[in-house]
């Protein structure tokens, strides 16, 4: 009887294991909205809101930080882009290009480039890139997220996944609503 509850439980377990469901949680939802800042302008009534960010790392150990950015007009216009900050080492890769769900992003822009300290791994080099996003593409994605893949001059490319809970937090701060 013990060995058939064991391999119940076993079973059960790996199955639970076998995807990476897409449930969306409420305590991930609810902590992207509690560590989304907003910073009012009190000169000219706008406001800009700064998602928090998530870090990962790539096979080719390119450390990516990213997190969504909006800023809101005294008339209460909203444009959204993703930040991105990609820090390697070796020789600097010159982010070119980005796509949005396989679709090329017309709104690609590098921000900065940033050469720093030499060691034995070699230079350090950080990247900061934006990719405008549209209102309607965010609140179209609170339910699955998106991707987006970030191309090089080098021919380095880094891909890049927004979860939903990630999204609907987000936008339940900037909009105060739930999605």
């Amino acid at each position: 009887m013990y060995r058939i509850v064991l391999v119940v439980a076993l079973s059960i377990g790996l199955l639970a294991c076998r995807s990476n469901d897409s449930v969306v949680s409420a305590w991930e939802v609810n902590d992207v909205y509690r560590s989304t800042m907003v910073t009012p302008n009190s000169t000219s009534g706008a406001k800009t809101f700064q998602g928090p960010a998530i870090n990962t790392m790539d096979a080719a150990n390119t450390y990516e930080m990213f997190s969504l950015r909006s800023e809101q007009s005294k008339d209460g216009v909203k444009s959204y882009e993703l930040m991105v900050m990609l820090t390697y080492f070796s020789a600097l890769r010159n982010y070119d290009s980005a796509s949005l769900e396989n679709m090329p992003s017309t709104t690609f822009k590098v921000v900065s480039k940033e050469s720093g300290a030499c060691e034995d791994r070699g230079c350090m080099f950080k990247e900061l890139l934006s990719i405008r996003l549209s209102d309607e593409f965010l609140k179209d994605r609170t339910k699955k997220g998106f991707q987006i893949s970030i191309s090089s001059k080098a021919g380095a490319k880094t891909d890049l996944f927004v979860p939903a809970q990630y999204i609907q937090g987000y936008l339940k701060a900037v909009d105060g609503t739930s999605y």
